[in-house]
Order: structure tokens, then C-alpha cells, then sequence
């Protein structure tokens, strides 16, 4: 299982989700298969299951595609 922590920003990422701005992803990652929660304060925000296509992670929240290999 490998750990990944990504802050969202709108500089590096095209949301749009205000709320959502300064908030964590944290994500476990287990073959295809991402549990993940956003954080914000460290409050849990949002929480659930997502996936990994082609390398790219999908956040559902923010309707967005985050390309692993440039993370």
C-alpha cells in the first residue's frame, strides 16, 4: 500500500471548487484501488473509494484528473 498527500491549490490545479482551496487529499493506494479522505483544518471534509486510470488519480469532488507521474 503506498501513502500519497497532495495539497490543492488552484495555481497548480484547474478546480473549480472553491471550497475545497488549502485542502488536503490524502490518498492509500492498493493496486488500482484508492481510499482516500480531504482534509481541511485537519477536519475530514470528504471521504470515499476512487480509482487510477492510465496514471491518473481521480477526484470526484473536484471532477478533476491529477497525473501521478508529475506528483
Amino acid at each position: 500500500m503506498k501513502e500519497l498527500s497532495i495539497l490543492l491549490s488552484k495555481e497548480k490545479f484547474n478546480f473549480k471548487f472553491k471550497q475545497y482551496e488549502g485542502s488536503i487529499f490524502n490518498a492509500f493506494i492498493d493496486n488500482e484501488t484508492v481510499k482516500y479522505n480531504i482534509t481541511k483544518n485537519s477536519t475530514i471534509k470528504e471521504f470515499g473509494i476512487t480509482h487510477i486510470k492510465d496514471d491518473m488519480l481521480y477526484i470526484p469532488q473536484l471532477d478533476i484528473y491529477i497525473d501521478l507521474k508529475n506528483i
